[in-house]
């Protein structure tokens, strides 16, 4: 069995070891000169010397660029004498070297010493091009050392897409020149609902924070040198009460609010605060805030959210209400129809495709064609397998698989790995699927270690279920590997969750366990698992 996470497309186990040394040498075809500094790099982390880089293909080590092979594919050819590397790009050389750690044990090396790896032939590319992960930070900010190591580790586990939700009710978290006082106010809230969707005690600790666009900037050129995309998420019209707290016109009826401290619908928590789609002067601000992030982030998608948008407002407002008169619109759905194609429209401009969860889907009007479908609804939604008929894009983040940030008794270990696209009714051609995307809201993660608990080991599974061909997934192979990774991330004290408790097999205990999440205690497994990691570490 072969230790590595995913699990490659083909591999061949051979006889005997390779062994990189400091008498060892490298080579690298120009184009992928990357990949060999960082293994060159990795070496003197690991082990105190640095390989000798050289210009001849005679080396121990060689990166050789093949255009047959698959674009983020690679080729990894491994005798007791030479280690040889090939791929057609950067991306799939940077993925090699992603498994060499793996298969040299790199990161639970103790110096001094050697990195070695048993023989072996490697074919291997990914399933999915989009293997993403959603990062909210609206709710409670992190800062760069921890998006840093985020992105550290998912190109560890060959993702390549980091969804940043960078504003919402409760927190405006990108800094935005024209509209200053989105941070000044927005950026800010006096307290947060803390304990469960059902409690409504608030911790009344302050919180904020935001990242400069200078911030932003280097964040994204950090990801993209570990071949990672940063899509941003700018919530409109809903989730929108942190820009109207800053804003006040932004709203149908001027209203002026604080920035939500309560994660639902009720007081302090501005559930039913929309932005006015009748007003020139909505449109204008959103023009502008993409203007302004448009060039900070050169993917080519841009996420705008666009679910659980209440039209109570809407059906109030004259300004809505006149938009939709002149313009022929049937019903508020139809009007957020309007609003997210004049957003696309404006998004291709900038060489840009619009993202929006599938609520986007309800409008009856044509929507942009160049519209990306992100399914996350816990109910089925028969529109995404007919958007998929039609020849739109899809990425798939279904509730009860990727909300990693749900208790292990409702998204266990296994339910992630075992998810297939069939499972939520998406049978016949699904070639318009773009992926797949674990999410991490953090209503109820507020520390760094709570989001490490809910994302180890969870992260290998969803990362196999992204990358890996479906004839080579097997639960029982999967978790013997893990087994065995397990201390690899413990040596980069990475607090997860203990593997018992990754899947809850009796039912009757998940749904109470899953009842506690909700209505009592969302931090009770998390607590538990705390308890649990004391005693076992005396």
């Amino acid at each position: 069995m072969i230790n590595l996470i995913p699990i490659p497309k083909y591999y061949k186990e051979r006889f005997g070891e390779f062994i990189l040394n400091s008498d060892t040498t490298v080579y690298a075809d120009e184009q992928l000169n990357f990949a060999r500094d960082f293994l060159v790099s990795l070496t003197e982390r690991t082990c105190g010397y640095k390989p000798h880089i050289v210009v001849s293909k005679k080396a121990n080590v060689c990166f050789l660029y093949d255009r047959s092979i698959a674009k983020e594919g690679y080729i990894i050819d491994c005798t007791t004498n030479e280690l040889k590397i090939s791929a057609s790009s950067i991306a799939g050389a940077f993925y090699a070297v992603q498994s060499l750690r793996q298969l040299m044990l790199a990161e639970i090396l103790e110096k001094p010493g050697v990195l070695n790896m048993h023989a072996i032939y490697i074919e291997d590319e990914p399933r999915y091009e989009y293997r993403g992960i959603l990062l909210d930070e609206a709710r409670y900010f992190f800062g760069m050392d921890v998006v840093k190591g985020i992105l550290d580790m998912m190109a560890f586990h060959k993702l390549n897409v980091l969804h940043w939700h960078l504003t919402d009710n409760e927190g405006w978290r990108v800094e935005i020149k024209k509209y200053p006082k989105l941070t000044e106010i927005g950026s800010n809230r006096r307290g947060t609902q803390h304990i469960a969707w059902g409690n409504k005690s608030v911790d009344w600790t302050p919180q904020g924070g935001f990242y400069t666009q200078k911030e932003i900037k280097e964040i994204v050129a950090y990801a993209a040198r570990l071949n990672i995309m940063i899509v941003p998420e700018i919530d409109m019209p809903a989730h929108f009460a942190a820009a109207i707290a800053s804003y006040p016109e932004l709203s149908c009826r001027n209203v002026k609010i604080e920035t939500a401290y309560m994660h639902g619908n009720c007081e302090g928590g501005h559930q039913n605060i929309i932005a006015c789609a009748g007003k020139d002067t909505t449109y204008q601000f959103i023009y502008d805030v993409i203007d302004e992030l448009a060039p900070l982030f050169p993917a080519p998608y841009f996420h705008i959210g666009g679910d659980e948008a209440p039209k109570t407002e809407w059906k109030k407002c004259p300004d809505c209400q006149r938009v939709m008169q002149e313009n022929g619109l049937k019903n508020e759905e139809e009007l957020q129809g309007y609003m997210n194609n004049k957003i696309a429209v404006y998004l291709k401009r900038k060489g840009k495709r619009l993202i929006g969860w599938n609520e986007i889907l309800k409008t009856t009007k044509d929507l942009e064609h160049s519209v990306v479908v992100q399914y996350w609804t816990p109910a089925n939604d028969s529109r995404v397998a007919n958007a998929l008929v039609e020849g739109r894009n899809v990425i798939i983040s279904k509730h009860q698989a990727f909300y990693l940030d749900m208790t292990y008794a409702q998204n266990g270990l296994k339910t992630t790995y075992e998810f297939e696209p069939e499972k939520i009714g998406l049978t016949g051609d699904n070639s318009g699927i773009l992926g797949v995307e674990g999410t991490f809201w953090s209503e109820w993660i507020p520390t760094k270690e709570r989001l490490e608990f809910q994302m180890y080991p969870r992260l290998e599974a969803f990362a196999e279920t992204a990358w890996s061909p479906r004839e080579n997934k097997n639960y029982k192979d999967f978790y013997a590997r893990l087994v065995k990774f397990m201390p690899t991330l413990r040596r980069m004290n990475i607090v997860s969750c203990p593997l018992h408790m990754t899947n809850v097999k009796n039912k009757l205990k998940a749904f109470h366990m899953k009842n506690v999440f909700v209505t009592k205690n969302a931090h009770a497994e998390y607590n538990r698992a705390m308890l649990y990691r004391k005693r076992h570490r005396k």
